[in-house]
């Protein structure tokens, strides 16, 4: 439900509800505790089309860290200054709130195979202009801020339909271990992307790492034709079908208490922890722990890192009884964590924004599967395209606030108070009878 520090999918977090069916009715704690067993699941990966698919989007991950990196340099190269690059950024950040409900609608209509093929196709072109413009060595920033927007708008077409491929690829019990899988090969590329792309813009130039980005779509295309418009595995039923299925999305928000609920967590996650990670903690790594630069990477990366091993963690979480209630209680960690982050001192931070990391990967899993397993799959992407605007949407807003905060309260505060609106929003969520019977 709470964003990553991760720019590409900020707000990806995503639930609805349900997760892996509990056990018998009247099972006991004992026994529901006995096949807790943590462990990292590899079993998806036996399903090719499952394989292809993390192939493709991990490269494509790794590639969007050259695009964050060049193109500040490809602006400024040019004579550019802030202002033309905020313009560039604030492109590609409309493009994709504003492609992201759109590509719901098109991926429960056309199909998410579809949508994704042509969100690639249309990235590699948009990526090759702007790979194109950094070679000619033109200032036109109005053409940079176009292409700009047309790879946020690819992005935003995007997100929702790769949701909701998911479950056609695996079966019904692999689905969990799955989404895991997939987080923590995301973040896998996102903390190693950056590492890689500094040093080669350094020693080439914007051209080359754009062209890098460019290719990167071409495999995660590559890898989506390999997989076919044919799903290996049917989509599971969803529990919602074994009574009336919904019409439409305004009549499934209007009749799930579980959907308005979970969109009600999100928007009050993301719009703390967005400002916390952005504007807040470089505040606190330069004036609270005087560790500049170098301190606000290493916070940076010990969420990034933690993420990732939240996600191989959460990819052994099969046997707990209650997925709402787990992942609401690994909520309660992270907002926890991230509100001690400014008391503990450099180290004592990198390790709590660790935790909180894991945590937030542990609760994105959970909540996830839960909509693919129990949301008609014609209403899937739609669903997933509302909760990923919930989180992208109220973005901006963060910053904003917390800048404000940030000069008002300084930023201990700001983290004090993010931790305890995250408190908040999970034990409002674990308050709701919905939540509880996950």
């Amino acid at each position: 439900m709470a964003s990553s520090t991760g720019a590409r999918d900020a707000g990806t977090g995503k639930a609805e509800a349900g997760g892996a069916e509990a056990g018998p009715a009247g099972t006991g704690r004992a026994a529901g505790l006995s096949r807790f067993r943590p462990r990292i699941g590899l079993a998806p990966l036996r399903s090719r089309g499952y394989r292809l698919l993390v192939i493709g989007q991990g490269t494509s991950e790794f590639g969007n860290a050259f695009q964050v990196v060049a193109l500040p340099l490809l602006v400024y190269s040019l004579g550019g200054g802030a202002r033309q690059l905020s313009l560039v950024v604030a492109a590609y950040g409309a493009g994709r709130l504003a492609a992201t409900p759109l590509g719901g609608v098109l991926a429960d209509r056309f199909g998410a195979w579809r949508v994704m093929m042509a969100a690639d196709l249309g990235r590699l072109l948009a990526t090759a202009g702007l790979c194109a413009v950094a070679a000619g060595g033109a200032a036109a920033y109005w053409l940079i801020g176009g292409l700009a927007l047309l790879v946020g708008l690819g992005a935003g077409v995007f997100l929702p339909a790769a949701w909701a491929i998911t479950p056609t690829l695996l079966p019904a019990e692999e689905l969990h271990a799955g989404n895991a899988l997939n987080s923590t090969v995301t973040f896998a590329a996102g903390l190693l992307g950056p590492a890689a792309a500094g040093p080669l813009v350094a020693w080439l130039d914007p051209a080359a790492a754009l062209g890098l980005d460019a290719a990167t779509f071409a495999v995660s295309a590559a890898t989506l034709l390999l997989i076919g418009r044919r799903s290996l595995v049917a989509p599971p039923r969803p529990i919602s079908e074994r009574a009336s299925v919904p019409r439409n999305f305004r009549v499934l928000l209007r009749e799930s208490p579980l959907l308005r609920a979970v969109l009600t967590v999100t928007v009050i996650a993301n719009l703390t922890v967005g400002g916390a990670t952005r504007v807040a903690l470089p505040a606190l790594a330069t004036d609270g722990f005087a560790a500049g630069a170098v301190g606000l990477g290493l916070l940076l990366a010990a969420f990034t890192g933690g993420a990732l091993v939240g996600g191989l963690f959460a990819a052994g979480l099969t046997g707990v009884r209650s997925r709402g209630r787990t992942a609401m209680r690994s909520g309660l960690v992270m907002g926890a964590a991230i509100g001690l982050v400014p008391f503990t001192g450099l180290v004592g931070a990198v390790l709590l924004l660790c935790l909180a990391g894991g945590a937030s990967t542990v609760t994105n899993v959970l909540v996830v599967t839960g909509v693919q397993k129990s949301t008609p799959p014609a209403l899937l992407a739609r669903v997933m395209a509302a909760v990923t605007f919930c989180g992208l949407g109220v973005f901006p807003v963060s910053v904003i606030v917390a800048g404000a905060a940030v000069d008002a309260f300084g930023s201990q505060g700001v983290f004090a108070a993010t931790g305890l609106c995250l408190l908040g929003a999970f034990g409002y969520a674990l308050t709701r009878r919905e939540i509880r019977e996950l």
